[in-house]
């Protein structure tokens, strides 16, 4: 498994417990990102003349302080929150029968902050998103639901990068759409955009798949990863946080100015747990962005987005409760 983020937050003391940034998910205050870049054009509209279509749209709906998909397996629908820290999907026991998938051996790993956790796998998971067909190859198999708050809306899972592994894909928070690009509207999309340093890590032995954005330091390279399972927070590990100018022992929030690369700042609260990843950078940052990631080639660029986000998204938990 992947680490994974939780749907909790820091400022509840149960986030300590969400699920593993070693591989099933990244369930996990505001973070506002300046960008020193030329203004940037809407999203291209793909039924213009002249604008290359995307091989598939997959709409996206708030949940929570995130985004979710809706997904279908020989006709029984459900929603699932798209987490791209999650590492590889994960699907309720009910949606996997649904989908013929039978659980059997085990995943394992550790979330962020070290607690193991342990599920059953299901193989060739197949189901549909947005009219688009879609596979994980190995998906976890347990109770996300429980996980999240509980007036949180029904969930049958985690949708993770594993589906897209070898594609490019776009990613508009705000918007509401997943782009599944073709080579042409790739190079459409990211015409004009600003590309920032990336590595892919494959964790669960290989099963699982997420991005890590590299951060320069005096030190050396800081690797943050990036996470819309983590709806309103920015965390940096205790080892670098005096590296941002943090505290890595204060038990709050603390004010924050990261340079994310070179004219990309992220300002906000920020908490230094002792985790076992780096740093992780979730709905704050990326609500403000249209992301493409080429996850063949390893490779990210971002536009900021001229949509406003929507009420709600990737705000601190005091915030979206009020």
């Amino acid at each position: 498994m992947t680490n994974a983020s939780g749907p909790a937050d820091p400022a509840d003391p149960s986030w300590r417990h969400c699920l593993p940034r070693t591989s099933p998910m990244r369930l996990l205050v505001p973070l506002l990102v300046l960008l020193a870049l030329p203004a940037p054009a809407p999203a291209a509209d793909t039924s213009a003349p002249g604008v290359a279509a995307p091989a598939a749209v997959l709409p996206l709906e708030p949940y929570r302080r995130g985004v979710a998909v809706r997904v279908e397996a020989n006709g029984t629908q459900g929603l699932m929150s798209l987490d791209t820290a999650a590492g590889h999907t994960v699907v309720s026991p009910e949606f996997a029968a649904a989908a013929g998938c039978t659980p059997w051996g085990g995943l394992g790993g550790y979330t962020m902050t070290g607690t193991k956790l342990d599920m059953p796998r299901c193989d060739g998971l197949a189901f549909v998103a947005g009219g688009q067909p879609l596979r994980a190859p190995v998906a976890g198999v347990m109770q996300v639901a429980e996980l999240f708050a509980k007036d949180a809306p029904p969930i049958e899972g985690l949708l993770a990068l594993d589906v897209f592994a070898g594609r490019t894909i776009t990613l508009d928070f705000a918007g509401g759409h997943l782009y599944v690009e073709t080579p042409a509207s790739a190079a459409q999309r990211i015409a004009g955009a600003r590309e920032v340093p990336v590595v892919l890590s494959r964790e669960a032995q290989g099963h699982a798949l997420a991005v890590n954005l590299e951060v320069p330091t005096p030190k050396g390279v800081v690797r943050f990863e990036l996470d819309s399972g983590n709806g309103g927070t920015l965390l940096v590990a205790k080892p670098y946080a005096a590296l941002f100018g943090l505290d890595p022992d204060a038990q709050g929030p603390q004010a924050a100015r990261i340079e994310i690369a070179p004219g990309i700042v992220a300002e906000g609260l920020a908490f230094t747990p002792a985790m076992n990843i780096d740093g992780n950078l979730g709905m704050p940052f990326l609500k403000d962005w249209i992301v493409t990631l080429d996850l063949a080639e390893s490779r990210m660029w971002l536009r900021r987005n001229p949509v406003p986000a929507p009420p709600k998204m990737g705000v601190p938990p005091t915030e979206a409760a009020a």
